[in-house]
């Protein structure tokens, strides 16, 4: 088996990101209508990811979500966050 790395994880997490895509955006709503509060929005589901990571390693076992479901989220939650503020730069710019 090839060793992980940290390029494949980002890959994972891409290709991740536009299969859920396909779900949340697949109706009449944008990204940007999941988090209504901007900055304050991107944090929060930063941090609600940190928890569950918390969580995660206090705990043996568990049911759902590993602790690197979590970590390909927040990679996710954090690109969108990154994509949120460029693109509200450039818009100011204007």
């Amino acid at each position: 088996m090839a060793k992980m790395t940290a390029l494949k994880i980002l890959e994972e997490a891409a290709a991740l990101k536009q299969q859920k895509s396909k779900d949340y955006q697949g109706s009449q709503f944008e990204e940007e209508d999941y988090f209504p509060f901007g900055d304050l929005s991107y944090m929060q589901m930063v941090h609600t990811k940190y928890l569950r990571m918390r969580s995660v390693l206090d705990q043996e076992h568990t049911n759902f979500e590993s602790l690197e479901d979590s970590l390909i989220d927040m990679i996710n939650y954090c690109a969108m966050w990154a994509a949120y503020i460029v693109n509200k730069e450039q818009s100011d710019e204007k």
